[in-house]
């Protein structure tokens, strides 16, 4: 192999790292948006529950109650523990 096509293989795998660092750093930074935005609109929700001014308590519970099946989730809401499901038949 030459020197020169040496030298751009080199140069060109030191891009591709740099690309791969910069596309997980973005990844990762993609990740806290999201989980900060679902924190903020999770915490007014919540909040304008818990003073009655958008969806019946109730009704949120129930929804909860029907869609968290992580006992730690489950937990946060005072719900009771999930109910296994029963397996299904192929």
């Amino acid at each position: 192999m030459s020197d020169k096509l040496q030298k751009l293989e080199a140069r060109k795998a030191k891009i591709a790292a740099e690309i791969s660092r910069i596309r997980g750093r973005e990844a990762a930074q993609a990740r806290k948006d999201d989980t900060r935005r679902k924190i903020i609109v999770g915490g007014l929700v919540w909040g304008m529950v818990q003073r009655g001014e958008v969806v019946d308590k109730n009704g949120l519970l129930a929804a909860l109650d029907k869609s968290l099946t992580r006992p730690q989730d489950r937990a946060l809401f005072n719900l009771p523990p999930a109910c296994p499901e029963t397996p299904r038949r192929g």
